[in-house]
This record gives structure tokens, sequence and C-alpha cells, in this order.
């Protein structure tokens, strides 16, 4: 049963009748009785319902008649009707996938039912925003709102909604690998289902079960109980759950490796999801088809699937989720022989990537400092204490003066060693916080190489092992396949030098300008070797101390830049001479690469993602790129930061 009003009977009767006839037949119902002259609380309850039981057809006609009832409950001017109609769209507009606006919905809800002390609907209510925010990845927050709903619902006797409950907290159990305690509540929640006939409840059960047995290696159980979910949805014509048994199926085949059946059940999936406009199932079954046709090798059309996947998993607010579409690229593009796209998705990846361990860490640091607040607030209760026992202590001093300095004594005794004590505990605190301090800096150093790793030789390889896969299908020309060979052999070669640059960078620690030099010589020389056609020269400022260091990450930096910049003007300049120079002015550097090429209108060109890395890694200095270019003029790239 899907609620009961409490505020005419009409709600009671129709609930009850609802159970038995399919979500088509209560709609046919009642579009027939909206059309009579009914008082607004009656048409709210009818249009709520109407919009739950499109729920299962089609979301925009649930959220349609979701507003509907919103309006007629605002006429209607009750406070429980007003609450239902907005949990009803909250309900529709959570189904299609916009979270922020469910959950605005959803608490306006939950005000109201406080204000009427509906504890029941609270507990829905409470249900729903817990729902939302593990969608949002925001365990802590989900868990405080299950845990609120749990014990109302069970006390209250709502068996199926209790088992709502459970089968949410398992799926936090889950997503915090604890597959068993998952299996568990799982298990009890479809339990629940069953015996009280909830076919739609049990459907979502044999899913999250379905998945569990997918964590815990039993692929056979898993197996069965998706087709056991499949099979009871088409059954009931539900097309929503449709949709969510192809989603977390198609996800257990791609991680089974089954990627042949991958792509027959994401294209069903996919039609089914499209008819209810479930756009958090579209966009994860869009990806699930890109990753089979990825590795079909039909990459023009994996592409399609994936970028569509990605915008529409931001644009619903689970940019976490646009991770999987990010990652799925890298390779897509590499096999396309674009590795600037290849490069720009694996930036995307990391940035993700980054600012979730970000995040992470922030609540980290977040519950220490509500563990000191705490703390601190407990040390200034137990002083206001002491303060009121001395206070009582001097009062009957004067009765029993040699008393009162016993006692006397050993309260200042157990004063002093209370403050030594909290002295302790907050030198512990923050010594706690610098190294966490400590250990974010050196985190965020780690992941820098890590990006610069990725950058420029994770996407490089990627393309290397597509290009020899490619190979298998060239005609068996040999001059054909020695020109191939020996491009991705300089190819190769490249990746490798990057590759040892970065391990000098992160193993130097601290690099001196000297040690820098050496590094961008050597890549100039072998510039030289490649482009005889073109004079290399590097500059150095009799101004700038060599001996004076600069960090791994700032180093790999700078010779990133120049190695881009030297490699932009070969490409596309055709110059006769390409200049470095490197000087020091104050505690300000400037590392300048000039040639005498064909030059630009800046306003005329399309940026790639080589100058967007240059000035990118210029902003990680702490300084500024300028760009200074003229048709026939040649070109001047300068980089500018400041050693403080």
């Amino acid at each position: 049963m899907r609620r009961i009003s409490s505020f005419i009977c009409f709600g009671i009767l129709l609930s009850i009748s609802s159970l038995a006839q399919s979500p088509r037949q209560v709609i046919d119902s009642l579009l027939i009785r909206v059309k009579e002259p009914l008082p607004p609380n009656q048409l709210a309850n009818m249009y709520g319902e109407i919009g739950w039981q499109y729920g299962s057809i089609n979301l925009d006609s649930s959220i349609y008649f979701g507003k509907l009832a919103v309006e007629q409950a605002e006429l209607a001017g009750d406070p429980g009707i007003l609450a239902q109609a907005y949990s009803d769209l909250g309900s529709g507009i959570l189904q299609k996938g916009d979270l922020d606006e469910s959950k605005v919905l959803y608490l306006r809800s939950l005000a109201l039912r406080k204000e009427i002390q509906d504890s029941l609907g609270m507990a829905k209510s409470y249900n729903a925003l817990g729902f939302i925010h593990q969608r949002k990845y925001e365990t802590d927050s989900a868990i405080n709102y299950f845990l609120l709903a749990l014990p109302i619902f069970q006390k209250s006797g709502a068996q199926l909604n209790a088992a709502t409950v459970l089968n949410n907290l398992g799926v936090i159990y889950q997503n915090l690998s604890n597959y068993e305690k998952a299996k568990e509540a799982y298990e009890e929640s479809a339990s629940i289902r069953e015996q009280l006939g909830d076919v739609r409840g049990t459907i979502a059960s044999y899913n999250n079960l379905g998945t569990v047995y997918k964590y815990l290696g039993d692929f056979e159980s898993a197996e069965r109980y998706f087709q056991k979910a499949l099979e009871g949805s088409i059954e009931l014509g539900d097309l929503m759950n449709q949709a969510m048994t192809y989603r977390i199926y198609g996800a257990f085949l791609m991680e089974k490796g089954d990627l042949e059946k991958l792509e027959s059940v994401a294209r069903k999936g996919l039609e089914v999801a499209n008819q209810v406009n479930s756009q958090y199932d579209i966009a994860s079954i869009e990806h699930a088809l890109g990753v089979a046709l990825n590795a079909k090798g039909e990459f023009a059309e994996a592409k399609r699937y994936l970028l569509s996947s990605a915008a529409s998993m931001v644009d619903q607010g689970t940019v976490e989720d646009a991770m999987f579409p990010y990652f799925e690229l890298i390779s897509v593009y590499a096999a396309l022989g674009m590795p600037d796209s290849s490069r720009f998705y694996g930036n995307l990846y990391q940035q993700n990537l980054r600012n979730k361990l970000e995040k992470e860490s922030k609540e980290i640091v977040s519950e220490l400092q509500t563990q000191y607040e705490t703390e601190k607030k407990d040390r200034e209760i137990a002083e206001q204490q002491l303060a009121i026992r001395n206070k009582n202590f001097q009062l009957y001093g004067s009765l029993i003066l040699a008393l009162a300095l016993g006692i006397l004594g050993y309260l200042l005794y157990r004063q002093q060693k209370l403050k030594n004590a909290q002295l302790q505990q907050e030198a512990d605190l923050k010594a706690a916080l610098a190294q966490i301090e400590t250990q974010n800096k050196l985190q965020e150093q780690r992941l820098l190489i890590s990006r610069d790793l990725h950058d420029n030789i994770g996407a490089q390889l990627t393309f290397i092992i597509s290009a020899i896969e490619n190979l298998k299908y060239f005609d068996p020309i040999k001059e054909k396949l020695s020109e191939r060979y020996d491009s991705i052999a300089n190819f190769t070669k490249q990746t490798i030098t990057e590759l040892r640059d970065t391990i000098w960078a992160m193993n130097s620690g601290q690099v001196t300008w000297e040690s820098l030099i050496g590094r961008i010589q050597d890549f100039l020389q072998k510039a030289g070797q490649s482009s005889p056609d073109i004079q290399f020269e590097l500059n150095v400022a009799t101004s700038l101390e060599k001996n004076s260091g600069l960090g791994s990450a700032a180093s790999i930096q700078v010779l990133r830049v120049v190695q881009e910049a030297v490699q932009n003007s070969v490409k596309y300049a055709s110059p006769t001479f390409i200049r470095v120079s490197i000087e020091q002015e104050g505690v300000e550097y400037h590392v300048a690469v000039q040639d005498d090429g064909k030059g630009f209108e800046e306003s005329e060109i399309t940026p790639g993602n080589g100058l967007y890395n240059m000035r990118k890694r210029a902003e990680e200095l702490g300084g500024v790129l300028e760009l200074s270019s003229t048709p026939g003029g040649g070109t001047l790239i300068l980089l500018v930061w400041d050693s403080e």
C-alpha cells in the first residue's frame, strides 16, 4: 500500500483498491473522477495518486500530475494534504534524476509534517531524504535520515516502509564494502515485501541482492536474481522497474566481462528508459552501451553515447558518476587518433578524482574539529562545576576551618591535575592537526605528479596500444607497416623520455636550476637531432643563481611548459631558429621560448589542450603565461612567476 490518507475516506479506499489493479487501470478510473466537480482536497489526493501511478509508466506525466496536486492542495489550505502533494511531486522528480529539486520538495513536506506532528509522514520524508543523500555520496547524512525513519515505521507497524529503509541501509553497507551486512538487510527487506505482496518493492530487492552477490563473487546467484527482477517487472508492466533492472543488470555484465551480452541488454534498457524518461537510468545505460561498443571497436558510436552519459550525469548533480564515462573516453579518443581529446578527458577524470579526495579530507578535518569543540565544551562545563564547588566549600569554610583547608588543598591539587591534562590534550590535538595538514600537502604533491604522469604518459601509452592493435587491420604491405612501426617507436621513445623527466623530479625532491637547465639542454639537443634545419639556442642570464633550488613539482611544471612550447613551434610555426631564455629579476623568474616562425593572430585560432595545459601549469606555479605572436613575425611565449 503506497499511503493511507487521514484526511478523507477516499484516500483510504483508493490506496486499498490500487493493490488489486494495474497502474493503468487506476489511472484510467481516476482520470474519469477528476472531471467531476470535486473540492480541492479530493482533487489534490486524486492527482497525487495519478502522479504516483504514472511513476512506473512515464515520469513526465508523473511530474505533470504532481504539480496539479500541489496546486489543488494549496487551494485546499490543508497542511497535511499539501505535505503529501509535495512528496508525490518530489517522487517523480527524484526518479527522473533531479536530486536537488526533489530534495527541496521533500524538505517542504517534512516541515509541514512536523508542524502537524504527523510522525509517519515525517518518517517517509526522512527515508526519501536519506535516499537523495545516498545518491549524492553523502553517507553520513544518508545514514542519519534512515535511522530517524526506521524506528518510527517499526513502532507504527508500517512494515513495507520499514522494508524500504532496510533496503536503503543495505545500499549504505554495500557502499562501505560490508557485503555480508548488506546481504542480510536486503534479504530481510525482500522477505517482508514478498509476504505482504509488494511486487514492485520485491523487484528492487532482487536487483539489490543480485548486486551484492556480484560483489561477493557469486555470479551465478547474481544472474538468477537479476533475471527474476527482469521477469517480474515485465510481467507487471512496470516500465520504471524494467529500466532500473536493465541499468543494474548492465553494470553487472560490465563487471563480469560479458560485453557481447551487455550490448543487447543495454539497447533494450535504453529503449525502456527513454519511454519513461528516467534521466538517471538513461545516463547509466548509455555508459554501459558505450563500454560495449568501445570493446567491439565501434569507437565513433561509443563516443556519442559516452559523451551523452557524462553530460547528463553532470546536469543531474551526480558529478562523481561522470568519472566513469570520462575514463572510458580516454581510450575511445586514443583509438580514434585524437590524443589531445584523450588527454583532455584524462584531465577531467583526474580533476574529479582529486575533488573527491579533497572532499573526503575535509570530512576528516571536520570530524576532528567537531571532536575538539566537544572536548572544549566538556572542559568548560567541568571548570564551571569546579568553580561552583569551590564556592560552596568557601561558604562552609568559616565554620570548620581545619577541614576546609584540607579540602581546599585537595581541590587545588585536582584542579592543577585537570589543567595539566587539558593542556596535554590540546597539545596532542594541535600535533594531530599539524600532521593532517602535512599529509594534505603531501597528498597534493602526489596528485600533481600523478596528473602529470597521466597527462603525458597514460594517454600516450593508450594511444600506442591502440595503434598497435589497429596494425592488425592494415593490408600486409611491408613499406606501410614499416612506416607505421617507426612512428610508434618514435612515439614510445618520447613517452619514455617524459616518464624519466617526471621520475627525475619525483626523486630529486629539491631541484637546482643547474640540474633543470641540464634537462632543458638535453631536450633541445634531441629536438635539434630530430629537426636539423632548425637552430636551437639556450641562453641563461648571469643573474640566475644556478645553485638555488625549487620544488620538484615546480621544476616539472617549468620543464613541461618549455617542452610544449618548443614542440608547438616545431610542429606549426616552420621556424629557422628557436631560442629558450632563462633569467632572474629579484625574486621573479622569467622563462621565454621565442621563434622566427610564421606566427598567428590569437583571436583567429581555437586554443587547444596544449595552450590550455601551459596556462594551467603557470597558474599552479602562482604565475602567468604571456603569448605574443604576429603573422610573419614569429611567436614569444613568456612564463613569469614569483619564487616567494
